[in-house]
């Protein structure tokens, strides 16, 4: 019985898998739906039940990709995302670097559906930000202040800075299945050891993806190399008492969030979730994916949250 059961349990895993890329109209390979799955087993075992579920009509099967949909179009429309993601990942140290001359800023990585290899026909790259303990709202402000000016040269597209985290927020609050797969396809781009840091204080993503190698993407890395300019700047800015601006700049920029998104009618909880405002985490994430895509799985996940 037991074994029937472990079957059963890698069955609803590989559809869960699959389910929750689907949602993005994203088939799989072999490979990623091992690497993704919520259900501990070996390649082997997830081939032979992919085969099963094939065989049953559950999923399909064209070529290396697996679907939970019959969509072959979906197929023409990843490879055709791929390679438009290979074009703008190399591009994408460029615009990191800049991002990382500004004052505070620890470290850098990829997110969003780039860190997935994939960009859309009008793509942007997402980044998720680590700056110094009590300067994240200094941080994000100038680097917003920046991005305005990009929309003049139409560049705003490479500079999607929606999440912030101080050092010491390492340790991240959602923990489902959802910010699991995030942090695990981050692509750090500026000194990678704090991203590291930053996956191995969330030890709890192994619960979701326990067949996850924790092999991070490094092809993009920039140099972190002394930037003059910065520390001057950082020293200057910590003489206009950085703790108290910092958090003036965080009360006003909630202000501002709450007036505008007030017409969406969130409810306190899925304001918290999409648009956090705290001292150590800016989240700027209005349209929800993660509640979106996790109200979404009708194949649950036997982990669906851990505390």
């Amino acid at each position: 019985m037991a074994e029937y059961d472990e079957i059963q349990s890698l069955e609803i895993g590989c559809l869960n898998c699959l389910q929750y890329f689907g949602i993005f109209r994203y088939p799989l390979k072999l490979e990623e739906v091992y690497q993704f799955n919520p259900v501990k087993s070996t390649l082997l075992e997830v081939e032979h039940c992919l085969g099963q579920l094939v065989a049953k009509g559950s999923i399909f099967n064209q070529g290396d990709f697996y679907l939970i949909h019959d969509k072959k179009e979906w197929i023409t429309e990843r490879i055709a995302g791929n390679k438009r993601a290979d074009l703008l990942l190399k591009k994408s140290p460029k615009y990191a670097g800049i991002i990382s001359a500004f004052p505070f800023v620890q470290s850098i990585a990829i997110s969003g559906s780039l860190s997935k290899n994939y960009a859309s026909e009008d793509p942007d790259i997402d980044y998720f930000i680590i700056t110094d303990i009590h300067r994240l709202w200094i941080a994000r402000t100038l680097l917003h202040l920046f991005k305005k000016l990009t929309f003049v040269t139409g560049h705003q597209h490479f500079f999607c800075m929606n999440y912030f985290i101080d050092t010491e927020a390492l340790a991240l609050k959602q923990r489902n299945q959802y910010a699991a797969i995030e942090l695990a396809t981050l692509i750090p781009v500026y000194n990678k050891q704090r991203v590291m840091e930053l996956i191995g204080k969330n030890d709890w993503m192994k619960q979701f993806l326990p067949n996850h190698n924790g092999v991070l993407n490094c092809h993009f890395m920039i140099p972190t190399k002394k930037q003059p300019i910065k520390k001057l700047l950082e020293k200057l800015l910590n003489m206009l008492f950085p703790v108290r601006l910092n958090i003036v700049l965080m009360k006003i920029t909630d202000k501002k969030w709450r007036k505008k998104w007030r017409h969406q009618n969130f409810t306190h909880e899925e304001y918290e979730q999409a648009l956090q405002t705290e001292i150590h985490i800016s989240k700027n994430h209005p349209d929800n994916y993660e509640k979106l895509v996790l109200d979404s799985l009708t194949i649950s996940n036997p982990k669906s949250s851990v505390k």
